[in-house]
């Protein structure tokens, strides 16, 4: 397996005001946890953007890159990344180290795939779960759980118990968990007027005439 490397270097300054001055030099702060002590560093965001923006997306596993001189011994994957709530560029990111020879836990993102039954007769599809849990080799994880939906009626639902995993891969997630269903549309009922409106409220109006509407009569506490 071809293991991408990402350059990082290790920094002593920590704090809000430290963080601050870190990104305005175009870097952001990390943390790299694991089977090693912790080791706080700085990276480029935009080369690590670039790891995340291929097929394997946030599982990406990849080398960290210290000072220059790659290292086999550290292979990480993205353990949380912390980014702003409107940009959405990443603030922090804290990677956690691990083996290519033990297995850990993953979440992976279901593909529902196809066109069901339900959805051409008029259903709509509702995906209740996005992402599985799983258990398996780091080199072994699926970019994706493809789901065929084409058998899938009107009012039908698929578990999590009906989805096939690749070999090697251990699903960690409640059996009985509901991945998507195909609801029937709910139809739009036409608002009714109710009599008393009518009397006591507006005047029926004559084909062709705005409805008259009753003159308001002023309030005691109006006069004067």
């Amino acid at each position: 397996m071809d293991i991408p490397a990402l350059a990082a270097e290790s920094r002593s300054e920590r704090g809000k005001g430290a963080a601050r001055r870190l990104r305005r030099s175009g870097f952001v702060p990390a943390v790299v946890y694991g089977i090693n002590e912790s080791t706080t560093l700085k990276i480029d965001p935009n080369a690590l953007e670039a790891l995340l923006g291929t097929r394997a997306g946030s599982n990406v596993v990849f080398q960290l890159d210290l000072k220059g001189k790659k290292s086999a011994e550290r292979p990480v994957i993205v353990k949380e990344l912390q980014r702003h709530p409107i940009q959405r560029d990443i603030l922090h990111a804290d990677f956690l180290e691990i083996r290519m020879d033990q297995r850990i836990r993953v979440a992976v993102p279901i593909s529902p795939q196809g066109e069901s039954v339900g959805v051409k007769l008029g259903g709509v599809l509702s995906q209740l779960l996005r992402e599985l849990e799983v258990e398996c080799l780091p080199n072994a994880i699926p970019e994706e759980i493809p789901v065929d939906i084409t058998e899938v009626e009107l009012n039908g639902v698929l578990h999590v118990r009906d989805l096939t995993l690749p070999e090697g891969v251990t699903l960690l997630s409640d059996l009985d968990d509901p991945v998507l269903t195909i609801a029937v549309p709910e139809k739009e009922e036409e608002p009714e007027v109710a009599e008393e409106e009518l009397e006591e409220g507006v005047e029926p109006a004559e084909e062709g005439e705005e409805p008259k509407a009753e003159a308001e009569t002023p309030s005691e506490s109006s006069e004067g």
